[in-house]
């Protein structure tokens, strides 16, 4: 009788603990599906007397002898963005300008896209230069306009240029509207959206 009542016992408890086990797992939560869109702000990237190589994928400048590479994405030069691609660099990046908002694009196009070639760049359009008009003689980025590029290994991105000027500054005010109490030109602000999955989704 006391083998019997002991073998219960033992049945009890491991269906106890099965039932306890089971529990446990189903109140575990699932892991997080891996994030494959960043976004990311670029603050101040300084063009100053030189050309800026950028790369999208890892958001880091590049320099040295990955400029004559794919390892870059954008290069700025003064005004003007140029793509690894066509006329100015070894990779196959292309990229183009439509009229959107940062948030309201949230899907790349499937076609569209160019590589830069004499006389055309892919990317046009970004800035407004005022010539007299106040603030005189500024560079003045475009609300509304919004630069798609897709990538040398077939990545797509989102990029809305902010600023031109060092500390993204108020166009508004009567020191930026003086030529003599302007923040200094050549310093890149712009915020961007990569989609490293490859796919076309961009929110």
């Amino acid at each position: 009788m006391n083998k019997f009542k002991t073998l219960v016992l033992v049945l009890f408890s491991s269906t106890a603990l099965l039932v306890a086990s089971c529990s446990k797992n189903n109140d575990e939560p699932e892991p997080d599906k891996p994030v494959t869109l960043t976004i990311s702000t670029v603050a101040d990237l300084d063009g100053t007397g030189r050309d800026v190589y950028y790369n999208l994928s890892k958001n880091a400048e590049v320099t040295g002898t990955d400029i004559a590479s794919n390892k870059w994405d954008i290069k700025f030069t003064a005004t003007s963005i140029f793509v690894n691609g066509g006329t100015s660099g070894t990779g196959t990046t292309q990229a183009q300008v439509v009229n959107n908002t940062f948030a309201d694009l949230k899907t790349a196009p499937a076609d569209g896209y160019k590589t830069d070639a004499t006389g055309a760049n892919a990317i046009t359009g970004w800035y407004t230069y005022t010539a007299e008009t106040a603030p005189q003689h500024a560079i003045l980025a475009v609300p509304g306009k919004i630069i798609l590029i897709k990538t040398s290994d077939g990545k797509y991105a989102k990029l809305e240029m902010k600023s031109y000027y060092k500390g993204n500054p108020d166009t508004t005010t009567p020191a930026f509207a003086d030529l003599a109490t302007r923040p200094a030109s050549r310093f890149y602000t712009f915020r961007f959206a990569y989609q490293a999955d490859g796919s076309t989704t961009l929110q």
